[in-house]
């Protein structure tokens, strides 16, 4: 690949798309979303990320994704890779430069802003996280220390972070934000990861990394948990009394060293309940095939965090079936229900509740079961026959929904597996057939003269 296509393809697709096309984009984590330019869906379904130094998009609407040739190839509607590489030369250079950033600009984004810059501008600086690091050190810890007892982490897990100093304080602007110095197995300051104490903002100091305080463990642990955000792995920590290995990332990318969980047979993906998170567990599932991806069951949460505070808040929680059953049996072996409420995170009111449902739910299935019935699963009445009926289209619409996605994905790789033939075909010189791909010359061999 020549060098004038790379140093394009190193481009910011995302202030490319917003200067020359006018989309409006926000940030979610480590990528951007906006609303599909193919399609016409109300949800914002578009995203486009920064990956091993080139741009990338993805549209789950459409099914569509790939670099800036391929969203200029698609939108413009050309054939021909020139027409592609002319239609981008002639867009940029209509384009001041200050308007867009290059491969090299990207490395000193808004992710690596100086706690005097403003998070939400795209000033470009320089900076030394270890002395801002030092810095952070000498404020007073007790605000942070509150606000993660707020957000309901566990005081232990707190006092460790404050003992191996990972938790920090950071003054900005009049605010309060509690820092997580986040480091590398070898102990190297990597970033800094900011939470507005007394508001919704957070930023990045430094260069994006894993947070983990399990690195001795990683290596050789069979399973580990995935999560967005380090407020999410240490609710993880709190919610489980014997939690497996795991690792945040710093929003919802998870390019990270597959190495670190080389040996793990399962991955428990405690990403969020959005978008966002749904994107990141079809990449983790892409980029870890062999090991079985399994989901944590958040209850309807949108995140670890939040089904956290349910449980801390002594109010109800969205208990799924399987965790009813669980409590039931707890609860006629146990002989202090109080203790069992405190224990599942409920008041004593929500949890007979819960009793007298299952309870319920016994008896009515004990009615049912009378001699001379149709075997279990089968309907016997209108009613059970509509309701099993609705049962299976959900069931349907939810499997052709996973269908059409695997669909789309695997016509997406053909497809950028035929483009990247024929461009690497125009580079070399060779002819071309846009429906085919390079022409391949047929070999005539000659026939060898025999000696008389």
């Amino acid at each position: 690949m020549t060098p004038d296509i790379d140093a394009l393809k190193g481009v910011n697709l995302v202030d490319f798309l917003t200067q020359h096309y006018h989309m409006e984009f926000r940030r979610i984590g480590g990528q951007y979303v906006c609303h599909s330019p193919f399609s016409e869906e109300k949800t914002p379904s578009f995203f486009v990320r920064l990956v091993k130094d080139k741009w990338l998009f993805k549209d789950f609407s459409s099914g569509l994704g790939g670099s800036i040739f391929d969203f200029v190839r698609i939108k413009e509607n050309l054939e021909r890779f020139s027409e592609v590489l002319s239609y981008i030369r002639r867009a940029l250079s209509a384009i001041p430069a200050c308007a867009f950033d290059t491969e090299e600009s990207v490395k000193a984004s808004a992710d690596d802003l100086a706690p005097d810059v403003d998070p939400s501008s795209a000033t470009q600086r320089s900076y030394d996280v270890n002395r801002l690091y030092n810095q952070f050190k000498e404020e007073d810890i007790s605000v942070c220390r509150d606000y993660l007892f707020k957000r309901g982490i566990s005081e232990v897990l707190i006092s460790e972070l404050i003992e191996e100093d990972i938790l920090l304080h950071n003054r900005y602007k009049g605010h309060s934000y509690c820092c997580f110095a986040v480091f590398n197995g070898k102990r190297e300051l990597k970033c800094l990861d900011n939470h507005q104490v007394d508001g919704p903002n957070k930023f990045v100091l430094g260069s994006r990394s894993v947070f983990t305080q399990d690195w001795g463990l990683l290596p050789r642990a069979e399973t580990v948990f995935i999560c967005e955000g380090i407020i999410d792995y240490l609710s993880i920590k709190t919610l489980e009394e014997h939690a497996p290995p795991g690792l945040a990332v710093l929003g919802n990318d998870v390019n990270f060293d597959p190495a670190l969980v080389g040996s793990a047979r399962d991955i428990i993906s405690a990403l969020d309940y959005d978008r966002g998170g749904y994107s990141a567990l079809l990449d983790l599932k892409e980029q870890f095939p062999l090991k079985e991806i399994k989901v944590y069951d958040l209850e309807d949460h949108k995140d670890p965090n939040e089904f956290l505070m349910a449980v801390r808040s002594l109010k109800g929680r969205r208990l799924s079936p399987e965790r009813k059953l669980k409590l039931y049996k707890e609860f006629l072996q146990s002989s202090n229900r109080a203790e069992l409420a405190r224990k599942w995170g409920m008041d004593r009111s929500y949890m007979y509740d819960i009793i007298r449902e299952c309870e319920k739910s016994l008896l009515d299935s004990f009615l049912m079961s009378k001699p001379g019935r149709k075997p279990e699963g089968k309907p016997s009445t209108l009613e059970e026959a509509w309701k099993r009926i609705e049962e299976l289209e959900n069931n349907y619409e939810r499997e052709a929904t996973e269908r059409e996605l695997l669909y789309c994905r695997s016509e997406f790789l053909k497809l950028r597996l035929k483009w990247a033939e024929i461009e690497a075909a125009e580079l070399r010189g060779e002819v071309v057939d846009d429906s085919k791909g390079p022409v391949v010359k047929k070999q005539i061999k000659k026939k060898r003269k025999r000696r008389s």
